[in-house]
C-alpha cells in the first residue's frame, strides 16, 4: 500500500502545469491558473483560443470534459492507466523520512492556508468590484441589452437579474498583469452565490450589427479570437435568477441565459400561467450537473483521444462533493433544460447526472430537450 505521505511527495514532485505542458500549450489565466487546450479531448494541442482546461500545481479542471482532479488523475485519463500505472508513470512513490514528511506537511499546510487566504481576498475584491459595476449599470428595459434579447426573439421577465453597461472593459492576462483589449456595451447578469449573496456577473459583450448581436472580439496584440461572454467573480454553485418566485414549487433550470429565456418566451406567448414557477440559469453545464464520481466514466461513441481511442467522458453518477447549483427544499417540481448546442452524448450524461444529484423525496425531476438538431432559442426566434 502506498502511504499518503509518499503520494503527497509524488504530487509535489509533479506539479500539474508541468505535466500537462508535455501534451498541450498552456498560458496564464486568471487567479494564477494556467489555461489552454485539454490534454484529453482537444484536437489542437496548441490552440490559442482554448480556455476549457485550467490547472494549478495541485489540481486541474476541464469545462468540456466536466472532470478534474490531481496530477495522478490527469495521467490516469490521458495515458489510460490505472492508479498504480499512473504513479509509476510519474516516477513512482518514494518513502519519506518521518521527520522530513512532518516538515513538508507543515509547509503544505502553510502554503494551503496562504493560498486559501489569497484566493478568498481575490474573490472578495473581485466580488466588490463587480458589485460596483452592477450598481453603476442601467436597467434592462429600453436598453441595447433588451434589443439584443429581442434580436434573439426573446423576452425577459421584469424580475430578471439583468442589466446593461454601456462601457464594460474586457481584460486578458499577460504575464502577471492584465491588459485591456476592449471596452463596449454589455449585458450584465447578476450571479447569486450558494450563500444567497451577490457573487459576480456574467457578461455578454454586444454588437447589434452582427447576426446574433454578440460582439466579435480579437486580441489586438496576438490576434486571438476572444469569447464574447465571460464571468467575473465567482460562479461555482451560483445561479442567475431570471423569473423570480420566492418559495415557488416549480423551478425551471437551464444552462444558458438565452436557453431559459427561450422557454419563458414560449410560455408567455402561449398564454401559460407562470404562477408558482421560478426560472434560473446555472451559467454552465458543470454548474448545473456538478462533477461525476471518480469511477463514473463512459466511452464516447464517436470522439477520440490523441491516440485515436474512444474518449472516456464523465458518466451519470454524481460526485456529491463537487459544486453545483443548490436546489431549495421547497422545489417539488424541477424541470431541467437540455442544451441542443452541446455534444449530445456528454450533455445527456450530464443531464442524467443532474437529475440524480438533485433528486429528493417528494420531488419530481424531469428533463426537457429541444427538437433534434435545434436549440430552444432557434425554436422561438
Amino acid at each position: 500500500m502506498i502511504s499518503p505521505s509518499a503520494l503527497d511527495d509524488l504530487r509535489e514532485r509533479n506539479p500539474v502545469p508541468d505535466v500537462a505542458s508535455r501534451w498541450v500549450s498552456l498560458r496564464r489565466g486568471s487567479k494564477g491558473r494556467m489555461v489552454g487546450p485539454c490534454p484529453m479531448h482537444s484536437t489542437n494541442p496548441h490552440a490559442r483560443d482554448s480556455v476549457s482546461f485550467e490547472c494549478w500545481p495541485e489540481g486541474w479542471v476541464c469545462a468540456a470534459c466536466q472532470d478534474g482532479g490531481d496530477v495522478i488523475r490527469l495521467v490516469e485519463l490521458r495515458e489510460r492507466l490505472d492508479f498504480r500505472g499512473a504513479v509509476a508513470w510519474l516516477g513512482g512513490a518514494q518513502d519519506v523520512d518521518p521527520e522530513e514528511e512532518a516538515r513538508r506537511a507543515r509547509e503544505r499546510a502553510e502554503r494551503k492556508a496562504r493560498a486559501e487566504a489569497q484566493a478568498a481576498t481575490y474573490r472578495e475584491r473581485e466580488r466588490r468590484k463587480m458589485h460596483r459595476r452592477w450598481e453603476a449599470s442601467l436597467p434592462l428595459a429600453g436598453s441595447p441589452a433588451a434589443d439584443y434579447l429581442a434580436l434573439r426573439g426573446l423576452s425577459a421577465p421584469p424580475t430578471a437579474h439583468l442589466r446593461f453597461h454601456p462601457r464594460m472593459p474586457y481584460y486578458v492576462a499577460t504575464g502577471k498583469d492584465w491588459r485591456q483589449v476592449h471596452e463596449g456595451p454589455a449585458m450584465l447578469a447578476g450571479i447569486i452565490g450558494p450563500d444567497a449573496r451577490f457573487a459576480g456577473v456574467h457578461i455578454t459583450w454586444l454588437d447589434l450589427s452582427t447576426p446574433k448581436g454578440k460582439a466579435e472580439l480579437f486580441d489586438p496584440v496576438t490576434g486571438e479570437v476572444l469569447p464574447a461572454k465571460k464571468v467575473r467573480g465567482s460562479a461555482g454553485g451560483g445561479r442567475i435568477e431570471l423569473l423570480r418566485g420566492p418559495g415557488a414549487p416549480c423551478l425551471i433550470l437551464g444552462e444558458g441565459i438565452e436557453t431559459v429565456l427561450s422557454v419563458y418566451t414560449a410560455l408567455l406567448e402561449t398564454g401559460r400561467s407562470l404562477d408558482g414557477i421560478a426560472m434560473w440559469s446555472a451559467i454552465s453545464l458543470g454548474n448545473l450537473a456538478g462533477g461525476a464520481a471518480r469511477d463514473s466514466r463512459e466511452r464516447h461513441p464517436t470522439a477520440k483521444d490523441k491516440a485515436g481511442r474512444a474518449l472516456r467522458v464523465p458518466g451519470a453518477v454524481p460526485d456529491f462533493d463537487s459544486k453545483a447549483v443548490p436546489i431549495p427544499d421547497h422545489v417539488r417540481d424541477l424541470r431541467l433544460l437540455g442544451d441542443g448546442d452541446s455534444d449530445p452524448f456528454t450533455t445527456r450524461l450530464a443531464m442524467d447526472r443532474a437529475a440524480a444529484r438533485h433528486a429528493a423525496p417528494g420531488r419530481r425531476v424531469s428533463i426537457a430537450w429541444p427538437e433534434p438538431g435545434r436549440d430552444f432559442n432557434s425554436m422561438v426566434a
